[in-house]
């Protein structure tokens, strides 16, 4: 089996098989989420909040709070080590068998995504309309193919001598340094992975070392990946010589939003 993922990036999956598991009623899913979005650590997914927090968050008496767990704990999302009299609250984990499944979805979500961001040539239909690269001649064999346009080739040219460059579809943010570079919005895990690995580097947070940069209506930085590569492999050198070269380009970076 492959190995889990850490419980940030798997999150919504687990949370996605509860909400559409019939069996658990409102109440044992809302003890379930407010476990998993409040109170989940980072890594295990672990909660330790005693019942009398649980009930205060969602409006509900102890002893309810008591048969929802018993409901989430019976359907195999939840493993609950009560705790004793003495003041001593409950420990709250995702079960294996749930934390198993939830990674699984994960990777099939993100092999899907990889195949759609293929590019899969279309076979030409005889007697169809094809649209190859400009500057072809026109043909009249079963399909037309377009002319070249040589006013919008021109504007292009003139375009890419001009533009700054700037990230995609965040023109006030600053220069992208590389186009190799995954935008991270701030706020998620894989912002607290990258710091989490800069401190063990000596390095200090992103937050201080590089400055938020717009895209698609997010804020947060761009990265040589989305998460850092393995301690000690190849490609996390290659990701921290390459990192360090941007944390130097933050003087030019401000400098050019300043001009802007």
């Amino acid at each position: 089996m492959s190995e889990l993922l850490p419980f940030c990036k798997i999150k919504l999956q687990y949370l996605l098989e509860m909400v559409t598991d019939h069996g658990l009623d409102d109440n044992a899913l809302r003890v379930a989420l407010f476990l998993a979005l409040k109170n989940a650590d980072h890594e295990t997914g672990e909660s330790y909040p005693s019942f009398k927090t649980i009930g205060a968050a969602i409006g509900k008496h102890e002893k309810s709070v008591k048969r929802a767990l018993n409901k989430v704990e019976s359907a195999g999302y939840l493993t609950v080590e009560r705790g004793t009299n003495k003041g001593n609250s409950s420990r709250y984990r995702p079960t294996e068998a749930a934390l198993k499944r939830a990674t699984e979805r994960r990777r099939e979500e993100e092999n899907r995504r990889r195949d759609k961001d293929k590019i899969v040539p279309f076979s030409r239909a005889k007697g169809g309309q094809s649209c190859p690269q400009s500057g072809t001649d026109l043909s009249g064999k079963g399909g037309q193919d377009r002319p070249p346009n040589r006013e919008q080739e021109l504007r292009k040219e003139q375009g890419r001598g001009s533009a700054p460059d700037l990230p995609d579809e965040g023109q006030s943010g600053g220069p992208r340094p590389n186009q190799d570079l995954v935008f991270v919005p701030r706020g998620i895990c894989f912002v607290r992975d990258w710091n989490a690995r800069l401190a063990r580097e000596g390095m200090t947070t992103l937050e201080r070392s590089l400055p938020l940069s717009p895209h698609e209506h997010h804020l947060g930085f761009w990265l040589p990946a989305r998460t850092p590569a393995p301690a000690g492999s190849a490609e996390w050198r290659d990701q921290l010589l390459l990192l360090r070269d941007l944390i130097r380009k933050v003087p030019e970076i401000v400098e050019h939003r300043h001009a802007v």
